[in-house]
């Protein structure tokens, strides 16, 4: 396993700083460790005071690092003033040839210093000959330079300086520039731009995730510009999963948060697949009603029917077989994925839900298995909802789990003019669903 370090600020709503760089580093495959140089009393609002790291405090950290612990990278952010930046110079000095991205944090969004004038100059004349790559917005790339920049050419002119200066690659990221946000790479031999569209948020973080995403990157293996490329595609997701913490304040970030997700919707896929390839051997193609059946299943967190996957096109029978035409997918049915959703919020960990035909004797077989069974009638819905689109079922159902003590096995109608009566079987998980299809088989 290979270990990276993240020396910066600690925020304690896990906005910035150092827990923002680990959590980029576990959700890479990689080991955070991390040091605070100070703690940044921020949250969802902005900065409000900083307090420095005691130094012996400081120094022991690094010093347990520095006893036999192996380190692949190094991130340094918020350092606050020249006496930390002068303890991170002598630590890297014996950790030549790994790694290492410096990202030059000299004020907050709202404006609030994080570095001193001796700090920030000696973080200059002593770290950044150290970095691999330094990551400056323009606001910081202004100060380095000594100049303000206002254009993407300027922003190259910035860069080429402060390549020119010793360090060995710089990426100045454009999105205070007012029109298109565009971020620069200059490795003393080519610029690579990246633009991308405005998101109209403040989002908390955005700095740290991409220098450690940056870091990452190198420590894979990645050359400079892949990096770069790479973790620009790494932001680009990761900026469509922002979300709050409060009703008003900063947008966060987490790449585990995303990654949480993204193996949360494949575990939900390869789940029905495997309950497919059940129900194929199963072959009950006595519970397929004439509408066709299908089988969803919901994510934990699912909030929209774009959260539930469930079999395009339904699951049918051709001949004497279970046919399924397609293999599933996200928001493949939203009748299923709304009796789904009306549920979870009566009973959270219920997950999964299937339509079978109607049939008294299945219903007998249900109640002498002790499953739980409830009813009810579609002609007793209210006319205003019974005319609202995909809002009928969504009622009864939430009205039978109202009255119900427990969560049902089962919740059926015996259907209405137009509408063909119906068995609906809810479990935790596919699986379970299929296993209560065997329980109920005549």
């Amino acid at each position: 396993m290979k270990n990276i370090l993240a020396i910066a600020g600690y925020d304690p709503t896990s906005g910035a700083g150092i827990t923002r760089d680990t959590d980029t580093f576990f959700s890479f495959g990689f080991h955070g460790i991390s040091v605070p140089a100070c703690t940044v009393v921020q949250g969802p609002k902005g900065v409000t005071d900083l307090w420095p790291t005691p130094q012996d405090q400081f120094r022991q950290m690094l010093g347990m690092i520095s006893n036999g612990l192996a380190v692949d990278g190094v991130k340094i952010g918020v350092v606050y003033d020249q006496w930390y930046v002068d303890e991170i110079a002598r630590f890297l000095r014996k950790r030549r040839g790994i790694p290492i991205v410096v990202d030059p944090v000299f004020a907050s969004k709202n404006k609030r210093a994080l570095i001193t004038g001796a700090g920030m100059r000696r973080l200059v004349g002593s770290i950044f000959p150290a970095a691999r790559i330094i990551t400056p917005n323009i606001e910081e790339a202004s100060i380095l330079i000594g100049e303000e920049i206002r254009s993407v050419q300027d922003m190259r002119a910035a860069a080429k300086v402060l390549v020119d200066s010793g360090i060995g690659a710089v990426i100045i990221k454009g999105g205070h520039l007012k029109g298109e946000p565009t971020d620069i790479f200059y490795d003393g031999k080519e610029f690579v731009e990246w633009k991308k569209k405005r998101i109209g948020r403040v989002i908390h973080g955005t700095g740290c995730s991409f220098s450690s995403s940056v870091l990452s990157y190198l420590v894979a293996g990645y050359p400079m510009k892949e990096s770069f490329l790479a973790a620009q595609g790494h932001m680009d997701r990761l900026l469509r999963e922002c979300y709050r913490i409060d009703e008003d304040g900063y947008y966060y970030l987490s790449s585990g948060i995303m990654n949480s997700r993204a193996a949360q919707r494949l575990e939900a896929l390869k789940d029905l697949q495997a309950a497919a390839k059940r129900l194929s051997k199963l072959n009950c193609v006595e519970f397929v009603p004439e509408v066709q059946m299908n089988m969803g299943y919901a994510l934990a967190d699912a909030k929209g029917t774009e959260d539930v996957a469930a079999f395009p096109a339904r699951i049918g029978k051709r001949g004497h077989s279970i046919y399924f035409r397609e293999d599933p997918e996200f928001g493949a049915s939203s009748h299923v994925a709304r009796l789904i959703l009306t549920y979870m919020r009566h009973y959270p960990y219920m997950r999964a839900c299937v339509n079978i035909r109607y049939d008294e004797a299945i219903l007998s077989k249900a109640k002498e298995r002790d499953m739980r069974v409830a009813f009810f009638d579609r002609r007793k819905e209210p006319s205003k909802i019974r005319g609202a689109e995909g809002k009928s079922l969504d009622h009864l159902v939430d009205i039978t789990l109202r009255r119900a003590s427990a969560p049902p096995d089962i919740i059926y109608d015996k259907g209405d003019i137009g509408k063909e009566p119906i068995i609906r079987l809810f479990a935790r998980n596919p699986l379970e669903l299929i296993n209560k299809m065997e329980m109920i088989r005549l």
